[in-house]
């Protein structure tokens, strides 16, 4: 009784957002076809800009979702897949519709302003900044060691905040160096002493462990789904690419090292080679998300 009341909800929901224009006439006429088969899920179901959300179903191959097909991947007998939500989102209803259009849930994304965050560098630090050759170079380390993930999540329970110290820069902010805009900071900045250890923020493989040119002594670990977090500007390296490590391990100190004026962390959590924000991972497991 409670479930059919539940499933009668969710079916009221989805067909009140059937008429908005966010769904469009796909949705509409897949309502039908999602109440005699409830099991495509999307958590959480209000999210924002730069965040990302889970998608499940025990069935459905590959969704539609704000105007990109994705293949859900399957793991433990079902198919899942974290999907990264553009810092240019727009805010409103949008229908999570499966490859056959037969199946769908909804997805809100709420608006969210993100402040900028203005810093001056040294002319030789700058200068780093104009080096695309070692830069370019650097990236195709990184995206080969993204390339691959594990189907099976090496994780279950909620990410840790990998190091000790002050969050002097937070997710998402609009960086201006030396009075021009550059790339949006989408990871987080952890201020503290040289040496501060760094620990994994959950379990997974090292898939890269070395000394690149602005991110310094650099560690990126898979954490399977497509889940990689990234750790930069470390003093030291204390662990190397294959290594398996565990939730709350030690992997390396904090540092300046690379396109650094301090000592801080530079953390950051991504879904494939995109970057979303971490906070919801450390506040519940994914799997949790409601």
């Amino acid at each position: 009784m409670i479930q059919a009341l539940a499933n009668l909800l969710v079916v009221a929901a989805l067909v009140a957002a059937a008429g908005t224009s966010s769904f469009g006439k796909e949705a509409a006429t897949a309502v039908q076809a999602a109440v005699q088969h409830p099991y495509l899920s999307v958590a959480p179901a209000k999210t924002h800009p730069g965040d990302a959300v889970l998608i499940r179903s025990s069935r459905v191959q590959s969704v539609t979702v704000l105007g990109k097909t994705y293949r859900l991947i399957p793991s433990h007998g079902a198919y899942v897949r974290f999907i990264p939500i553009p810092f240019d989102a727009k805010p409103g209803t949008y229908a999570v519709l499966s490859a056959d259009k037969q199946r769908l849930a909804s997805l809100t994304i709420a608006p969210k302003t993100f402040a900028v965050d203005k810093l001056t560098v040294s002319k030789q630090l700058n200068q780093m900044r104009q080096n695309t050759e070692r830069i370019d170079a650097d990236q195709k380390k990184i995206n080969a060691a993204r390339s691959r993930s594990a189907q099976t999540p090496y994780f279950t329970d909620t990410f840790l905040m990998p190091a000790q110290g002050r969050l002097t820069t937070p997710f998402g902010y609009q960086r201006v160096v030396n009075g021009k805009a550059a790339n949006r900071h989408a990871a987080i900045d952890i201020a503290n002493k040289t040496g501060t250890p760094i620990a994994a923020s959950n379990n997974g493989k090292v898939v890269l462990a070395e000394s690149l040119y602005l991110t310094g002594n650099t560690i990126i670990i898979d954490h399977g789904l497509n889940v990689f977090s990234i750790y930069a500007h470390l003093s030291r390296l204390d662990v190397k690419t294959g290594d398996m490590v565990k939730r709350g391990q030690i992997i390396g100190r904090m540092g300046s090292t690379g396109f650094s004026t301090g000592p801080h962390l530079h953390y950051g959590m991504l879904i494939g080679n995109t970057y979303v924000n971490p906070q919801p991972f450390f506040e519940a497991s994914p799997f949790l998300w409601e």
